[in-house]
Formats: structure tokens, C-alpha cells, sequence
């Protein structure tokens, strides 16, 4: 059993059992989390079977040029004429993401410090700063490179080496050498691997349609992650952090697989007719066929409880199957954390020292209810920690506002009762802040407050 599978560019993770195979060696897929079936073909064109517990999908973009008879922006800079100005063009009809304004602006210094007699014309419609763009723009201005921002209608070519550039009354023909940026696409192989996946992508055929914020590069299905060309093109800006995520999400969570629901959804086999409607409503790629049964099946691992599957299944033959055991955690140190904060952090620190707490996922601090916190203070010696986000980071509608509001209302009314107040506690935590957490939860275990 491997950990990882890359499909596509191999990733360097040496603490970790993993193996990397071509897009189009991919045969056949199933399973879930922890437990992935691939068929894949080798390089001798014999049928392999590969067993692993993670996914990572990492297939680069493909570079496309803006326009017909420019030069590209990655050419070598001994195939420019010296005697001739240069004109960059970034942003044409699409705007570009950070990662490429990056290139650009690069490539503008590279060029001034090798001509630096000729201009060099930077149009642009978006300066999108990450990383050090900032002071790289900063740079090219001090080196005399001439920024000039446009919209598309005030950009006209006249020819393959001359622009016409109107703003606000100024019109202005350039001449010179085009150099276009690059569009980033995504690899036409990439749908192949989501069709056999059975992972959702948008309506450009990336995996993720827009950049989530605190976990960037999860997939609808449990176990699948997506990288780089593979997410999207704004997925190039944040790479190197997005591919530390994913494996220390990984390494962390190695053999710790649990349903993410109570209760199971199950396919009565004697009414299921294959129509295939739940695994084509499923957004979690939880459902697949059970060929030992003739029917369809719910992954347990993958399944998200949304019940899509129930509600479109024409046959009703899926239904949830209720646990008939449900073993309450007798430990009286109890820890509620966001699920988008607290939780991200803890699944990458060392949890040896808390194995004495009942940790319980949340999907905001604002989602606690007074009633629940009573039932469990009613435990002589319990103690509770609630971590919610910082404000500004709270994805909650209403920010996690009332969540620090009950807890403060539950320890007026402990004061108020001369008891110790301080069994309940509230604090905000980054999901980046695993030192924070570990010192939190320390500290708290041994009954003081911050």
C-alpha cells in the first residue's frame, strides 16, 4: 500500500511511500480514502494494480501564445533584434494570473539590463502583487521601463511590430518587437482523469473553479488533491505553499481514516436498477459500482452526508442506515475547534500529548449552543476549550461573533454561581498557527488560562 500516487509531475517527499505515474497510464479508478484501487499501464504496456491512500493530481498548465506573429515571453533574449524597441503585452483578453505578472515583469528587467539603450514598453491591464512583484515593479520603474495601462478597446495592432495605444485623449503608435504572456490552460489529459476519478471541475475544465482561501488544493472527493495546472492558473501564485498543505495534511492524517457522518447511506441491491443518477449527482465522487452485486454502492469514507443520492435516486434505493451504538466519550477535557481554523493547524502538529482530550470538529464557533455547553459542564471537573478563527478570517456569514459571545455569557453566569469560570475558554487561532495551538492546548490541559 502506497501513501501517495502522483498523476502527472513527481513531488520530492521523502518521508513518505509514493510513487508517480504518466496521466494517460491511468486505466481504471475506485474506492476511498485510504484505501484507492488504480489499474494503471506501464511503459511494456502491461496491466498493473496499484493500491494507495492518497491522490495528488499535478499536471502543468499548458502554455499558449496570446497572438499570432509575437514572441513569447520565456524566448531567449539573444533572439531580439538589439536595434529594435521591446513592447511586453500582458493581460490580452484575459487577465493573467500573479504567477505570470511575475514573469513578465522579470523579463522586462532582464531585457532593459541587456538593451538598455531601447525602450521597454509594459502594457498592462491588472498588477497583481504576490511574492515580491511590489518591489520588482518598483525596480523596473527605477530602470526607466514605461508602464502603460490599457483596456482592451485601446489597444489596437497595426501590424505584427506596431500597437496603437489610446487613454484619456492620448494616442500614441509603438513600434518595436512584441512579446505577448502566455495563457495558462488546462492539459487536455486532465479531463480524462477527472471523468475517471469522478471528481467535479468547472466549466473550464479545472479541478477547482476559484481559490479556497484556507484549504487551497482539496477536491470534492475525500483523499483526491490538485495541484498546480491541474486546479487552476491562479493555483501557480500560491504552488509552494499549497504543495506544503497537501503534505503535511497527508502526513498527518497517514492512517487516520473515519467517517465524516453518523450515520451510513446504504443501496438496496434488489431495487438499485445501475441507472448510474447517484454517482452521476454525487459531488463527492462517493458513489460507485459494486460488481459483486449488480448494483451501485456508498463509499463510507467518502460520503458527506449531503443525500443528493437519496433524493434524485428514482428507484428509492438508497437509505440511511442508523447506528444502532453510540459510545459517549467519558473524558472531561473537551475541545470544540473551527473546522477552518483550529482543526487545519491541529491535523499538523504532533497529537501524542492529547490523546486524554475529546476533540470535536465544528463548523464555526458560532455553531455552539448554550444548552450543549451546560449538559457537558454538568460532568464534575470538565473543562472546555472552544477555538474559533480571527475575525477578519471567519468564513461564517456572521463572523464567529456569537460564539464568543455565548461562551463569555456561560462564564458570567459560572461567576455568578461562585464557580470556577474558567472551565469554559475561548480563543482565535490561524489555521498557519501550529505552534499557537500546541502551546494553547498545553497550557489548558494543565488549568491555566491565557
Amino acid at each position: 500500500m502506497l501513501d501517495i500516487i502522483y498523476i502527472g509531475d513527481q513531488i520530492k517527499s521523502p518521508k513518505l511511500n509514493t510513487l508517480c505515474i504518466k496521466p494517460e497510464a491511468l486505466i481504471e479508478f475506485e474506492g476511498e480514502i485510504g484505501n484507492f484501487k488504480l489499474q494503471v499501464k506501464d511503459d511494456d504496456k502491461k496491466l498493473k494494480d496499484l493500491k494507495t491512500k492518497y491522490i495528488v493530481i499535478n499536471i502543468d498548465a499548458v502554455r499558449e501564445n496570446n497572438l499570432e506573429d509575437t514572441l513569447n515571453l520565456d524566448l531567449d533574449l539573444d533572439q531580439l533584434d538589439p536595434n529594435q524597441d521591446i513592447i511586453i503585452i500582458q493581460d490580452y483578453e484575459q487577465i493573467s494570473p500573479a504567477v505570470i505578472n511575475k514573469e513578465a515583469l522579470n523579463k522586462a528587467i532582464e531585457i532593459k539590463n541587456k538593451l538598455s539603450e531601447k525602450e521597454v514598453y509594459f502594457l498592462y491591464r491588472s498588477m497583481r502583487f504576490i511574492d515580491d512583484n511590489d518591489s520588482l515593479f518598483e525596480e523596473a520603474r527605477q530602470k526607466g521601463i514605461i508602464f502603460l495601462q490599457y483596456e482592451m478597446g485601446n489597444l489596437e495592432f497595426i501590424d505584427k511590430d506596431k500597437v496603437k495605444y489610446e487613454r484619456d485623449g492620448l494616442t500614441s503608435e509603438l513600434q518595436g518587437q512584441i512579446l505577448t504572456t502566455p495563457l495558462l490552460k488546462p492539459d487536455q489529459r486532465l479531463k480524462r482523469i477527472i471523468r475517471l476519478l469522478n471528481i467535479e471541475s468547472n466549466g473550464n475544465e479545472y479541478i477547482q473553479s476559484t481559490n479556497i482561501y484556507l484549504q487551497p488544493s482539496l477536491t470534492g472527493k475525500r483523499g483526491v488533491y490538485s495541484l498546480a495546472g491541474a486546479r487552476g492558473p491562479n493555483a501557480y501564485s500560491e504552488y509552494e505553499f499549497e504543495k506544503e498543505f497537501t503534505l503535511n495534511e497527508i502526513k498527518s492524517n497517514l492512517d487516520n481514516f473515519e467517517p465524516l457522518t453518523e450515520n451510513k447511506r446504504v443501496v438496496d441491491d434488489k431495487k438499485c436498477i445501475l441507472c448510474y443518477t447517484c454517482y452521476r449527482v454525487c459531488p463527492h465522487g462517493a458513489v460507485q459500482e459494486d460488481k459483486e452485486n449488480d448494483a451501485m454502492k456508498i463509499n463510507e469514507l467518502a460520503c458527506y452526508g449531503c443525500d443528493g443520492c437519496i433524493s434524485h435516486c428514482p428507484a428509492s434505493a438508497i437509505s440511511i442506515q442508523e447506528k444502532t451504538e453510540q459510545k459517549a466519550s467519558n473524558n472531561l477535557l473537551k475541545v470544540l475547534m473551527c473546522e477552518n481554523s483550529a482543526d487545519t493547524a491541529y491535523k499538523k502538529i504532533d497529537k501524542g500529548s492529547f490523546k486524554d482530550l475529546d476533540i470535536e470538529k465544528i463548523p464555526c464557533a458560532s455553531s455552539i449552543k448554550k444548552e450543549d455547553i451546560f449538559k457537558f459542564l454538568r460532568k464534575k471537573d470538565s473543562r472546555l476549550l472552544i477555538l474559533g478563527c480571527f475575525e477578519d478570517s471567519c468564513k461564517h456569514i456572521t463572523g464567529d461573533g456569537r460564539g464568543n459571545r455565548i461562551t463569555n455569557e456561560i462564564r458570567d453566569t459560572l461567576k455568578k454561581l461562585d464557580l470556577n469560570h474558567n472551565r469554559v475558554i475561548f480563543e482565535r487561532l490561524s489555521p498557519r498557527m501550529e505552534e499557537d495551538l500546541n502551546g494553547f492546548l498545553l497550557k489548558w490541559k494543565e488549568g491555566e488560562s491565557s
